[in-house]
């Protein structure tokens, strides 16, 4: 799918007009949505520049995270769980990686057939570098919210997602 971030949104009237052909139209819900969507594309675009400079994506970024925190090393299918994807997809991660020399297999002390993803040298030097710059840019693409509207923002985020996920509010 193209990476649209268009700002030509439906104001007021184009809504009503579409709410007269679909009654279930909540226009308060769509201009929400589609804000929120604006908001999303805008932040991400800038967050995957930071990251390009590293030559990471957020999946690089987030599974060099995980293995940075695991003393010894995590498997392909723990690795796969935390991120929440097949094992399939994560091998292929995983493979990319590797070829970049970010992490490295190695066998398991414990279960000789069993192997375990640990970082390398390399990667520890990337992760920690990338860490800075992490959290100068989080704290820039928030930064125009106080603290308590990022809490408050963080409620309705939560509370958002809670039936997707199953929970209640």
């Amino acid at each position: 799918m193209p990476n649209f971030n268009f700002k030509d949104r439906p104001d007021d009237a184009r809504l009503r007009i579409t709410q007269a052909q679909y009654p279930d139209t909540n226009i308060t819900t769509v201009q929400t949505f589609l804000s929120l969507q604006y908001a999303y594309r805008t932040i991400q675009s800038q967050y995957e520049a930071a990251l390009s400079e590293f030559d990471l994506s957020e999946s690089r970024f987030i599974l060099l995270m995980f293995l940075y925190r695991a003393e010894d090393g995590l498997t392909v299918s723990d690795l796969a769980q935390k991120l929440g994807v097949t094992k399939a997809t994560t091998s292929k991660l995983l493979r990319a990686m590797t070829t970049a020399e970010l992490v490295e297999k190695r066998p398991d002390a414990q279960d000789k057939r069993a192997v375990k993803i640990h970082l390398t040298v390399a990667g520890t030097k990337r992760l920690t570098a990338f860490l800075p710059v992490n959290f100068q840019t989080v704290n820039r693409l928030l930064g125009n919210l106080s603290e308590s509207e990022q809490q408050e923002l963080e409620q309705l985020l939560n509370k958002m997602i809670a039936p997707a996920s199953g929970e209640k509010d």
